[in-house]
């Protein structure tokens, strides 16, 4: 059906333009000419008759290109422009930092509960990296004050780990009988109170040993807690992207360390170190608190979850958080430590955290000092050197975990990923390491070396997983058990590189040859002994030497 007739205008403007239009409904197609062609411009009439006005009132025209002789156009058919008050650049950038904020609280409130409980327990992991290389940057300046030599500085960092290695059977513990989110923000608190009493006694060796065996008491609980947790709320099929991402904060705890530590060292001295580190624990165990609390209104369930213990855990709950393993269980406050000890897979997972961790403790103490007396750097240039290992970490954990998880859904075994990315996580940085004694360029043994880091990072989809194939309901404790073998490498690990440095003044023999020899001998014990089949853990009988001895093993039955 044919519209109504044009209406040809009046020129619109000096040029001889002409417009027309015609009416339609509440608004009116307007027709400008310029040269032969009609452009079609719809407007509003309403507002067209009130521009119009304006327009007739303040005799204002808009000239077009030059070059256009008729394309003058009436400011009335064009949206006026109201006056906008541009705000300064200070204001602009709070008005963003606001807007960010708003959309990071939005998206935090649209996670599901497990997911907060996993970031937040990464975000443990990053302060609890945080203070480890705290000390390992912070030992330099501290050994030219007081004058240790390199075994006394390898003494000072590996004290650290005698807490460490004490409390990890009893955090194991602790977490199944309390659960891991009531032991997690007590070892925070703890870390974060010793951590920052370390400039009040740094003049003295024993109190400065003291309050680092402190600080390790309370890291100590952190592993077996999040395990606790991750056990009885993650279902199995995303526990290795979800384990990836947790560990992955001591990667990130490793970047933040070696980017403030230096500029706090530089400009306020290597005591606000550990002041500022200490609060930011202070402030996660607040925070923490808050969350828990929020989630125990907000989703009773998965609260439920990370607060159940071995004397109440449930066939019920176990089914509704998708673990196979936990069906049919009896919950009961007893540990079969015996059979634990007795299972071979177990055996073999303790052998490989100790193989792991030599590699991880003596580097990650050691690798500032190496680069500043290898590559004559300062201390702010080696710490800036010695981010490129977390950074491929992180880059490593992020597809890790993923990859092993896809393994899994495609149908491979459990036990082959398992083994796979572990092989992964050992021979590949055991051939960079290699590499790294044998050439002499220093910007290829930095690259080397940070490889063989990122490679490691494979063990987030490997070592670091299975304690919860084996048995989710003994979790906690496995990751105690592993980890107190894994933490003998910080004691004398670190001690023990220092010590051959100072005798032979050889890096590739104190630092490089021992990790090498102990990749080789894990991936050959992980990959022929380990599984990640469940274990049942029945056979608890007592061992023939608590027979023996019976009356001296109050515990015997």
């Amino acid at each position: 059906m044919a519209g109504p007739a044009w209406r040809a205008g009046a020129p619109c403007g000096p040029g001889g333009g002409l417009w027309r239009g015609r009416r339609g409904g509440k608004g009116l197609a307007v027709e400008v000419r310029a040269g032969k062609k009609y452009h079609t411009v719809k407007v509003d009439r309403q507002e067209l008759a009130r521009q119009a006005k304006r327009v007739r009132r303040e005799r204002a025209m808009v000239p077009a290109r030059r070059g256009n002789s008729g394309a003058y156009v009436a400011e009335a058919i064009r949206p006026r422009r109201e006056k906008v008050d541009v705000p300064r650049p200070g204001e602009q950038v709070l008005e963003s930092a606001e807007a960010v904020l708003s959309m990071a609280a939005d998206a935090w409130e649209d996670l599901p509960s497990r997911y907060r409980v996993v970031a937040a327990s990464s975000l443990a992991f990053v302060l609890c990296n945080l203070d480890k290389v705290n000390m390992s940057v912070a030992i330099i300046p501290m050994a030219r004050q007081f004058g240790w030599g390199a075994s006394v500085a390898g003494l000072v960092q590996s004290g650290f780990f005698w807490g460490y290695i004490l409390s990890q059977l009893p955090g194991g513990y602790l977490c199944g009988r309390f659960s891991g989110r009531k032991v997690l923000p007590v070892g925070v608190g703890l870390w974060a109170l010793a951590t920052a009493s370390v400039p009040g006694v740094a003049a003295s060796l024993p109190g400065l040993c003291l309050s680092r065996a402190s600080v390790g008491l309370g890291e100590a609980v952190a592993p077996s807690a999040i395990t606790d947790m991750v056990a009885h709320c993650v279902p199995s099929g995303e526990r290795s992207r979800a384990i990836s991402f947790i560990f992955g904060g001591l990667h990130v705890g490793s970047i933040l360390g070696l980017l403030l530590a230096p500029v706090l060292i530089e400009h306020f001295g290597w005591q606000s170190v550990f002041l500022v580190s200490g609060a930011a624990a202070v402030t996660w165990v607040v925070w923490w608190e808050r969350l828990v609390a929020d989630m125990a209104a907000t989703d009773p369930e998965v609260h439920g979850l990370i607060t159940q213990t071995t004397t109440v855990r449930t066939d019920g709950q176990a089914a509704a958080k998708g673990d196979p393993a936990a069906k049919g269980d009896l919950a009961d406050a007893h540990v079969p430590w015996r059979a634990i000890l007795r299972s071979q897979p177990v055996q073999a997972l303790m052998f490989t955290h100790f193989c792991n961790n030599w590699f991880q403790y003596t580097f990650m103490a050691w690798l500032p000092s190496y680069l500043t007396d290898t590559l004559s750097l300062d201390l702010v240039h080696a710490a800036q050197v010695a981010l490129l290992p977390p950074i491929a970490g992180i880059l490593t954990s992020s597809v890790a975990g993923p990859m092993a998880d896809f393994l899994v859904e495609r149908g491979w075994e459990t036990s082959v990923v398992r083994k796979l990315a572990q092989c992964m996580a050992f021979l590949g940085p055991a051939a960079c390491l290699t590499a790294a004694t044998l050439t002499e360029d220093s910007v290829l043994r930095v690259g080397l070396i940070t490889t063989a880091l990122g490679l490691s990072s494979f063990s987030m989809a490997g070592l670091y997983c299975n304690h919860q194939d084996l048995s989710p309901k003994y979790a906690s404790f496995l990751l105690g058990l592993t980890n107190t073998t894994g933490a003998v490498p910080g004691i004398f690990g670190v001690f023990f590189v220092g010590f051959l440095l100072d005798q032979t003044g050889s890096w590739p023999i104190a630092l490089f040859i021992p990790s090498i020899l102990s990749f080789i001998a894990g991936t050959f014990v992980f990959t022929k002994y380990a599984s990640s089949e469940q274990e049942l853990f029945d056979n608890d009988q007592p061992f023939e030497l608590e027979r023996r001895l019976g009356a001296l093993l109050p515990w015997t039955e």
